[in-house]
């Protein structure tokens, strides 16, 4: 028996009739007619007697029909699970990014590596620089996207630079900074670092302390209602605002920037983490171009 054979005895049996069954299985009636007779005879059984108002199963006939849907529904399931065993196995990579990464630019770079690699999952804990490094040392983390250039022990990647600047929806006078109400967000101790760097070379006045905010996005708000500055390093949280930008610079014109890492173990990453640390790499050299 071929498997033709079966889906013809199902559909004959659900049809009751040589002429609908032959149109559902695009074949001609005496092919059918002939196939139902090498099937009788394989079997030494009559199995549909036709009369004038159509097709009747014998006994023998109904038996074979209903075994016809179990052993089609049998292949129907070998096949399936066949198939899905050829596929590629689904991986989870375990990655790390830093908050305002995860917003602006990590949704775009997994875009980019899985529309190559389809079968790769992500699970994904944003968080500030220095915890996603300890996570990765714990082996939490497959590896971490991150800012700053946080102590680590393990390998660092170079991913980009983004010069910091100023915000503010007034035109400030940058000796008399440290008068205007400042605003604030948490962040990263080297992050901190990075701009009390560059207050000392400038004033003679300690660093504000100013108002804080949860988020950077509540901070964009009250910066844009005119309430006061802040500080921000990645250029997407004022992209629509350029004209409320102040690029950052040392004394000798040097830009002031913070350094993007991949941050992954010292050694072990699986293959799938190595691929996709290559492709943001490379994603980073596309968008610098």
């Amino acid at each position: 028996m071929k498997t033709s054979d079966w889906v013809i005895l199902q559909t004959l049996y659900q049809c009751r009739n040589i002429t609908r069954a032959a149109e559902q299985l695009y074949i001609t009636q005496p092919t059918l007619t002939k196939r139902l007779k090498l099937i009788e005879e394989e079997f030494g059984v009559t199995i549909a007697i036709r009369g004038k108002h159509g097709v009747d199963f014998t006994p023998e006939g109904d038996y074979l029909a209903i075994k016809a849907g179990q052993i089609l529904t049998i292949m129907d399931e070998i096949h399936q699970h066949l198939s899905e065993s050829k596929q590629a196995p689904v991986t989870t990579l375990h990655i790390g990014a830093s908050n305002s990464f995860a917003r602006f630019m990590l949704p775009d770079l997994l875009l980019y590596y899985q529309q190559s690699h389809p079968h790769i999952h992500f699970d994904i804990t944003t968080s500030l620089s220095s915890p996603l490094c300890r996570q990765v040392e714990r082996g939490e983390l497959d590896f971490a996207i991150a800012f700053g250039d946080v102590p680590f022990n393990g390998r660092r990647f170079h991913f980009e630079s983004q010069q910091v600047y100023l915000a503010s929806t007034t035109p400030l006078d940058m000796s008399r900074l440290s008068t205007y109400p400042y605003i604030t967000y948490p962040l990263d101790r080297y992050g901190r670092q990075i701009l009390e760097n560059w207050w000392f070379e400038h004033y003679v006045t300690p660093f504000p302390s100013g108002l804080t905010v949860k988020h950077a996005d509540i901070c964009r708000e009250m910066v844009l209602k005119g309430l006061g500055y802040s500080f921000f390093f990645v250029r997407d949280y004022m992209k629509n605002y350029p004209e409320y930008v102040y690029p950052l610079y040392y004394k000798d014109q040097t830009p002031l920037t913070r350094n993007t890492w991949i941050f992954c173990p010292a050694s072990g990453s699986s293959p799938e983490a190595e691929s996709f640390i290559s492709y943001a790499l490379e994603y980073a050299g596309k968008m610098q171009k």
